[in-house]
Protein backbone atom coordinates (compact mmCIF):
# COMPACT_ATOMS: atom_id res chain seq x y z
CA UNK A 1 0.00 0.00 0.00
CA UNK A 2 1.43 3.39 -0.95
CA UNK A 3 1.45 5.82 1.88
CA UNK A 4 0.94 9.50 0.98
CA UNK A 5 2.34 12.19 3.34
CA UNK A 6 2.86 16.28 3.25
CA UNK A 7 7.02 17.20 3.91
CA UNK A 8 6.02 20.60 2.76
CA UNK A 9 2.42 21.20 3.65
CA UNK A 10 0.89 23.98 1.64
CA UNK A 11 -2.15 26.43 3.19
CA UNK A 12 -4.89 27.60 1.64
CA UNK A 13 -4.74 30.95 0.13
CA UNK A 14 -7.63 32.60 2.21
CA UNK A 15 -8.36 35.35 -0.56
CA UNK A 16 -8.55 32.58 -3.01
CA UNK A 17 -11.18 30.53 -0.51
CA UNK A 18 -13.21 33.73 -0.65
CA UNK A 19 -13.53 33.77 -4.12
CA UNK A 20 -15.31 30.46 -4.02
CA UNK A 21 -12.72 27.74 -4.24
CA UNK A 22 -12.39 24.70 -1.62
CA UNK A 23 -9.52 24.67 0.64
CA UNK A 24 -7.83 21.74 -1.90
CA UNK A 25 -8.44 23.80 -5.11
CA UNK A 26 -6.71 26.95 -3.54
CA UNK A 27 -3.90 24.49 -2.60
CA UNK A 28 -3.76 22.65 -5.95
CA UNK A 29 -3.71 26.32 -7.81
CA UNK A 30 -0.89 27.60 -5.79
CA UNK A 31 1.34 24.36 -6.20
CA UNK A 32 1.03 24.67 -9.56
CA UNK A 33 0.93 28.31 -10.25
CA UNK A 34 4.17 28.12 -7.89
CA UNK A 35 5.98 25.31 -8.99
CA UNK A 36 5.00 24.42 -12.50
CA UNK A 37 3.27 21.68 -14.05
CA UNK A 38 2.82 19.08 -12.12
CA UNK A 39 1.36 15.19 -12.48
CA UNK A 40 -1.79 13.64 -10.84
CA UNK A 41 1.14 12.04 -8.39
CA UNK A 42 3.03 14.81 -7.76
CA UNK A 43 -0.40 16.71 -6.88
CA UNK A 44 -1.37 13.84 -4.04
CA UNK A 45 1.62 14.03 -2.71
CA UNK A 46 1.93 17.66 -1.92
CA UNK A 47 -1.70 17.59 -0.98
CA UNK A 48 -1.68 14.44 0.74
CA UNK A 49 -4.64 12.95 -0.90
CA UNK A 50 -5.71 10.06 -2.93
CA UNK A 51 -4.43 10.18 -6.78
CA UNK A 52 -8.37 9.66 -7.08
CA UNK A 53 -9.45 12.93 -5.81
CA UNK A 54 -7.01 14.60 -7.48
CA UNK A 55 -8.88 13.93 -10.42
CA UNK A 56 -11.58 15.30 -9.10
CA UNK A 57 -10.22 17.99 -7.97
CA UNK A 58 -8.38 18.78 -11.49
CA UNK A 59 -11.56 18.47 -12.91
CA UNK A 60 -13.37 21.46 -11.31
CA UNK A 61 -10.24 23.57 -11.69
CA UNK A 62 -10.75 23.29 -15.33
CA UNK A 63 -14.06 23.83 -15.33
CA UNK A 64 -13.40 27.24 -13.43
CA UNK A 65 -10.70 28.10 -16.20
CA UNK A 66 -8.09 28.15 -13.67
CA UNK A 67 -5.75 25.11 -15.26
CA UNK A 68 -5.17 23.47 -18.13
CA UNK A 69 -4.48 19.64 -19.12
CA UNK A 70 -0.78 19.24 -21.08
CA UNK A 71 -1.34 16.57 -23.83
CA UNK A 72 2.20 14.43 -22.25
CA UNK A 73 2.56 11.05 -20.84
CA UNK A 74 1.96 11.03 -17.76
CA UNK A 75 -0.56 13.77 -17.87
CA UNK A 76 0.40 16.50 -16.26
CA UNK A 77 -1.38 20.34 -15.35
CA UNK A 78 -0.43 23.69 -15.52
CA UNK A 79 -1.94 26.70 -14.10
CA UNK A 80 -2.92 29.32 -16.20
CA UNK A 81 -1.57 32.69 -15.09
CA UNK A 82 -2.89 34.56 -12.05
CA UNK A 83 -3.01 37.41 -13.62
CA UNK A 84 -5.92 35.88 -16.09
CA UNK A 85 -6.96 33.03 -13.91
CA UNK A 86 -7.95 35.34 -10.79
CA UNK A 87 -9.71 38.16 -12.98
CA UNK A 88 -11.53 35.27 -14.78
CA UNK A 89 -12.43 34.16 -10.94
CA UNK A 90 -13.29 37.52 -9.38
CA UNK A 91 -15.49 38.20 -12.31
CA UNK A 92 -17.19 34.80 -11.62
CA UNK A 93 -17.84 35.69 -7.79
CA UNK A 94 -19.14 39.37 -8.82
CA UNK A 95 -21.72 37.65 -11.14
CA UNK A 96 -23.45 35.44 -8.71
CA UNK A 97 -22.67 38.44 -5.97
CA UNK A 98 -25.03 40.59 -8.37
CA UNK A 99 -27.76 37.73 -9.03
CA UNK A 100 -28.44 37.09 -5.57
CA UNK A 101 -28.65 41.01 -5.16
CA UNK A 102 -31.32 41.16 -8.36
CA UNK A 103 -33.28 37.93 -6.76
CA UNK A 104 -32.52 39.22 -2.56
CA UNK A 105 -34.70 42.87 -4.39
CA UNK A 106 -37.06 41.05 -6.36
CA UNK A 107 -38.34 38.86 -3.68
CA UNK A 108 -37.94 41.39 -0.84
CA UNK A 109 -39.49 44.24 -2.93
CA UNK A 110 -42.65 42.09 -4.18
CA UNK A 111 -46.08 41.91 -2.26
CA UNK A 112 -45.95 39.00 0.59
CA UNK A 113 -48.25 36.67 -0.04
CA UNK A 114 -52.27 36.93 0.80
CA UNK A 115 -53.20 34.21 3.34
CA UNK A 116 -56.79 33.82 3.40
CA UNK A 117 -58.52 35.40 6.68
CA UNK A 118 -62.19 34.72 7.98
CA UNK A 119 -63.95 36.87 10.43
CA UNK A 120 -67.53 36.07 12.15
CA UNK A 121 -70.10 38.98 12.84
CA UNK A 122 -73.52 38.39 14.25
CA UNK A 123 -76.26 41.08 14.17
CA UNK A 124 -77.33 43.49 11.80
CA UNK A 125 -75.51 46.51 13.90
CA UNK A 126 -72.02 45.05 13.81
CA UNK A 127 -72.90 44.36 10.20
CA UNK A 128 -73.20 47.46 9.29
CA UNK A 129 -70.52 49.10 10.89
CA UNK A 130 -68.37 46.49 8.95
CA UNK A 131 -70.23 47.18 5.51
CA UNK A 132 -69.20 50.76 6.52
CA UNK A 133 -65.28 50.27 7.49
CA UNK A 134 -65.27 47.98 3.87
CA UNK A 135 -66.88 50.89 2.23
CA UNK A 136 -64.09 53.21 3.57
CA UNK A 137 -61.58 51.34 2.48
CA UNK A 138 -62.22 51.04 -1.08
CA UNK A 139 -60.18 52.54 -3.51
CA UNK A 140 -62.00 51.77 -7.17
CA UNK A 141 -65.19 49.41 -6.39
CA UNK A 142 -67.98 48.92 -4.05
CA UNK A 143 -70.60 46.04 -4.92
CA UNK A 144 -73.88 45.53 -2.88
CA UNK A 145 -76.74 43.27 -2.82
CA UNK A 146 -79.40 43.49 -0.02
CA UNK A 147 -82.55 44.69 0.58
CA UNK A 148 -82.89 48.14 0.11
CA UNK A 149 -83.69 48.80 3.40
CA UNK A 150 -82.71 51.74 5.11
CA UNK A 151 -79.37 52.06 6.12
CA UNK A 152 -77.57 54.05 9.47
CA UNK A 153 -75.89 57.06 8.81
CA UNK A 154 -72.57 55.56 9.11
CA UNK A 155 -73.37 53.62 5.80
CA UNK A 156 -74.70 56.74 4.37
CA UNK A 157 -71.36 58.75 5.11
CA UNK A 158 -69.37 56.36 3.76
CA UNK A 159 -71.10 55.69 0.22
CA UNK A 160 -70.89 59.61 -0.05
CA UNK A 161 -67.02 59.94 0.51
CA UNK A 162 -66.59 56.83 -1.33
CA UNK A 163 -68.41 58.84 -4.38
CA UNK A 164 -66.30 62.47 -3.81
CA UNK A 165 -62.77 59.54 -4.32
CA UNK A 166 -64.49 58.43 -7.30
CA UNK A 167 -65.20 54.77 -6.25
CA UNK A 168 -68.09 53.24 -8.52
CA UNK A 169 -70.70 51.51 -6.41
CA UNK A 170 -73.23 49.78 -7.84
CA UNK A 171 -75.98 48.45 -5.50
CA UNK A 172 -78.79 45.65 -6.36
CA UNK A 173 -81.84 45.94 -4.08
CA UNK A 174 -84.25 42.95 -3.73
CA UNK A 175 -86.86 45.40 -2.73
CA UNK A 176 -88.26 47.82 -4.71
CA UNK A 177 -91.78 49.26 -4.45
CA UNK A 178 -93.78 52.35 -3.13
CA UNK A 179 -92.26 51.76 0.61
CA UNK A 180 -88.41 52.41 -0.23
CA UNK A 181 -88.90 54.43 -3.63
CA UNK A 182 -87.69 57.54 -2.49
CA UNK A 183 -85.04 55.82 -0.39
CA UNK A 184 -83.79 54.64 -3.09
CA UNK A 185 -83.91 57.49 -5.24
CA UNK A 186 -81.84 59.66 -3.00
CA UNK A 187 -79.16 56.81 -3.12
CA UNK A 188 -79.71 57.54 -6.64
CA UNK A 189 -79.33 61.34 -6.48
CA UNK A 190 -76.11 60.53 -4.15
CA UNK A 191 -74.37 59.05 -6.88
CA UNK A 192 -75.06 55.61 -6.44
CA UNK A 193 -75.91 53.09 -9.70
CA UNK A 194 -78.95 51.03 -8.70
CA UNK A 195 -80.31 48.11 -10.09
CA UNK A 196 -83.74 45.89 -8.63
CA UNK A 197 -83.53 42.01 -8.81
CA UNK A 198 -86.16 40.07 -7.31
CA UNK A 199 -84.52 37.57 -4.12
CA UNK A 200 -84.28 37.59 -0.63
CA UNK A 201 -82.69 36.82 2.61
CA UNK A 202 -78.60 37.55 2.17
CA UNK A 203 -76.25 40.58 2.29
CA UNK A 204 -73.65 40.47 -0.06
CA UNK A 205 -70.97 43.11 0.06
CA UNK A 206 -67.46 43.04 -2.14
CA UNK A 207 -64.96 45.80 -2.18
CA UNK A 208 -62.34 46.24 -4.80
CA UNK A 209 -62.38 43.01 -5.67
CA UNK A 210 -60.07 41.47 -2.25
CA UNK A 211 -62.78 41.02 0.09
CA UNK A 212 -66.27 40.15 0.73
CA UNK A 213 -69.07 40.38 3.25
CA UNK A 214 -71.40 37.59 3.00
CA UNK A 215 -74.64 38.04 5.14
CA UNK A 216 -77.50 35.93 6.02
CA UNK A 217 -80.94 37.19 7.72
CA UNK A 218 -83.69 35.01 9.77
CA UNK A 219 -86.31 35.63 7.70
CA UNK A 220 -88.91 35.50 10.72
CA UNK A 221 -86.64 38.76 12.74
CA UNK A 222 -84.40 40.08 9.53
CA UNK A 223 -82.52 42.30 12.79
CA UNK A 224 -81.27 38.52 13.45
CA UNK A 225 -78.19 38.69 11.05
CA UNK A 226 -74.70 36.44 10.93
CA UNK A 227 -72.22 37.89 8.54
CA UNK A 228 -68.61 36.17 7.78
CA UNK A 229 -66.21 38.25 6.48
CA UNK A 230 -63.59 36.86 4.25
CA UNK A 231 -60.23 37.92 2.93
CA UNK A 232 -59.17 36.06 -0.07
CA UNK A 233 -58.90 37.76 -3.68
CA UNK A 234 -59.97 34.51 -5.50
CA UNK A 235 -63.37 34.36 -3.49
CA UNK A 236 -63.65 37.86 -3.60
CA UNK A 237 -63.98 37.74 -7.56
CA UNK A 238 -66.04 34.71 -7.78
CA UNK A 239 -68.21 36.68 -5.24
CA UNK A 240 -68.20 39.71 -8.02
CA UNK A 241 -68.60 37.58 -11.15
CA UNK A 242 -71.59 36.59 -9.01
CA UNK A 243 -72.62 39.93 -9.13
CA UNK A 244 -72.02 40.78 -12.35
CA UNK A 245 -74.13 38.13 -14.08
CA UNK A 246 -76.96 39.36 -11.02
CA UNK A 247 -76.38 42.95 -12.35
CA UNK A 248 -76.59 41.92 -16.12
CA UNK A 249 -80.67 39.97 -15.33
CA UNK A 250 -81.66 43.13 -12.83
CA UNK A 251 -84.33 45.84 -13.74
CA UNK A 252 -83.03 49.55 -13.98
CA UNK A 253 -84.84 52.10 -11.52
CA UNK A 254 -85.75 55.62 -13.34
CA UNK A 255 -86.33 58.90 -10.86
CA UNK A 256 -89.81 59.79 -10.83
CA UNK A 257 -90.52 62.83 -12.22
Amino acid sequence: MNTYSLKDPVTASPPLVKLGLSPDEARCYEILSREGSQDAKSISLALNILPNAVYRLVTRLMQRGLIVKLDTHPVRFQAIPPVSAINALAGTKIREIEEYKSASLEALSSDPPVHTGIDIITGRKEMFAKGAEMINQAKKEVLIISIGEPVPDEIKLANRDAINRKVNIKFIVHKSDQENRLLLESWIKMGLQIRYYPESGYHLQVVDGKVSLLSASNPGNPSERSSVVIYSEGLANSMRNFFNSTWEKATGIELSE
